[in-house]
């Protein structure tokens, strides 16, 4: 059963919502869940590399199935998102303080 890996957006692009996202695996039999972070794949391959080329070499720990879906989490005010990318200000890790304050206007504004 084959499956369409090139809709899903760029590590970057993902990144400019969350550090990370929720990840399931393939097996809709196992549907084994756990935390996908963005910071150590960006180290490792580069902010452009494709969340599908990623997803699609996972190993799932449980059942040993190849391949996982993303769910991406926002942030809650209980847990709130933690972007490593600006969306103002596109490839540049984001320049505004933890703080939430932001010159510029992006999303993470109070």
């Amino acid at each position: 059963m084959g499956h369409d890996w090139d809709g899903y957006i760029s590590i970057l692009e993902a990144a400019r919502m969350n550090d990370h996202c929720r990840i399931y695996c393939a097996n809709h039999r196992c549907d084994h869940d756990g935390r996908l972070e963005f910071a150590p794949l960006i180290d490792r391959h580069g902010p452009h590399i494709g969340l599908g080329t990623i997803l699609r070499k996972l190993r799932c720990a449980r059942c040993g199935s190849l391949g996982a879906f993303p769910i991406m989490e926002p942030g809650t005010k209980v847990t709130p998102a933690n972007p490593i990318y600006c969306a103002i200000h596109t490839d540049q890790p984001h320049p505004c303080d933890r703080e939430g304050a932001c010159k510029d206007g992006c999303r993470l504004m109070g």
